[in-house]
């Protein structure tokens, strides 16, 4: 990835040339509440919401179930939520899952160890949970950082204005990306948290970086080991936030900040260090953003040096020059296909995918250089792309607010 090296301030939208190519293929649908995808070899593996984690041949598009996760409560916000391979899957056959399930009545945030019995015969665990007060507000990615370290992203608890005001609460793990060392336990005597501490976390504690309400959709740069965090906004922006390699501890401003403003109604104190977002959207251009990927794999010479993310509500597609340049408007890839962006993914070359949320996932393509198969399967190219307009803004990225 080209690295941001630049100081933005808010400004309008200079023109930007018309991309050559850019499109999309649907690879797959009649799936149900698609909200995550990776790869492993040939296959996309592809969790739905309801549970069932699903494996798609990528040559043949035959899609067979690899994994029903047991045990969760779904609805709105809530179930399977996020997954993640053990770095050394091949061979210890161990995987992660996010879900939200109960305890004696309790509703948790739990991520659990299982491991594929073709592999290794290992009883599924516990690796962490956290209670919430409230439904919605759950997060659920996780990933393997380049660290060997599992990163697990958790929202706030829910509710308007984060009324516990968790995500200030560094005793709180609720508003943070977590960072967890799942080779060691470092509490046995406590069923809920079957993991060690990284000795260079910042806070000597699980949390890596705080001060966020609901983040839907993180990434890593697999090339620069960046971390991304798509926020979900409350009534007035959706923001971008960045994590470079080897920094941590940030905390991002949730509560007393929505994005770059105050948030309306709430009147705390604005944290001394707090970090603006990377970049932010106010509601007249979307109103949930599902956090993306950067484009690291080939072919798709429109996307190279970008960051794509989407917006759940409105359906819209964007891009962010990590070179330094604006916004762009991506939308036009699918063709006039709607979609709810409920997730993106890589595959194992990083070929990029979008998830639409009623079931169905697209890959970015530049038709002009593909072999149609079936020209009816493509998305219409357009060249060419509208304006985003001055209320999506560039802000400050290494800076305080």
């Amino acid at each position: 990835m080209r690295r941001i090296l630049a100081t933005f301030a808010a400004a309008t939208f200079l023109t930007a040339p018309a991309l050559a190519a850019l499109g999309t293929t649907q690879v797959a649908s009649g799936l149900s509440a698609p909200i995550y995808l990776t790869g492993r070899g040939n296959a996309l593996i592809v969790a739905e919401q309801g549970g069932r984690i699903v494996s798609i041949d990528r040559t043949s598009g035959v899609q067979s179930t690899f994994f029903t996760v047991p045990d969760i409560e779904t609805g709105g916000e809530k179930g399977l939520l996020g997954l993640a391979f053990d770095p050394s899957y091949a061979t210890n056959g161990r995987f992660y899952v996010d879900v939200t399930t109960r305890v004696s009545g309790q509703l948790v945030s739990e991520v659990r160890r299982y491991t594929n019995p073709a592999i290794a015969n290992e009883a599924p665990s516990v690796v962490i949970r956290v209670a919430k007060p409230f439904d919605n507000h759950n997060g659920g990615w996780i990933d393997f950082g380049a660290d060997g370290n599992l990163y697990v992203a958790l929202g706030d608890g829910g509710a308007a204005n984060d009324p516990f005001n968790n995500a200030q609460n560094l005793a709180s793990s609720l508003g943070k990306i977590l960072r967890l060392d799942v080779s060691g336990d470092a509490f046995p005597a406590d069923d809920a948290r079957n993991y060690a501490i990284p000795a260079d976390n910042p806070f000597g504690t699980e949390v890596f970086v705080y001060g966020l309400r609901n983040p839907y959709r993180s990434s890593f740069d697999r090339s620069t080991g960046d971390l991304w965090i798509g926020d979900v906004g409350q009534s007035q922006r959706e923001e971008v936030n960045f994590v470079a390699a080897g920094t941590s501890g940030q905390n991002f401003g949730w509560r007393p900040l929505e994005g770059t403003i105050p948030t309306p109604g709430v009147g705390d104190p604005i944290p001394a260090n707090a970090v603006a977002p990377l970049f932010e959207y106010d509601h007249s251009i979307g109103q949930s953003i599902t956090g993306g990927y950067v484009f690291g794999g080939s072919g798709v010479a429109d996307l190279e040096g970008s960051y794509v993310f989407g917006d759940f509500v409105s359906g819209r597609l964007f891009g962010i020059d990590t070179d330094g340049g604006d916004f762009t408007d991506l939308t036009f890839a699918l063709g006039g296909t709607s979609i709810n962006v409920s997730s993106f993914g890589e595959d194992a070359d990083r070929n990029l995918y979008v998830l639409d949320y009623g079931g169905r996932i697209f890959r970015f393509i530049d038709p002009s250089a593909a072999v149609v198969p079936e020209p009816a399967s493509w998305a219409l190219m357009i060249t060419g792309f509208g304006l985003v307009g001055a209320s999506l803004r560039r802000v400050r990225r290494a800076s305080t607010v």
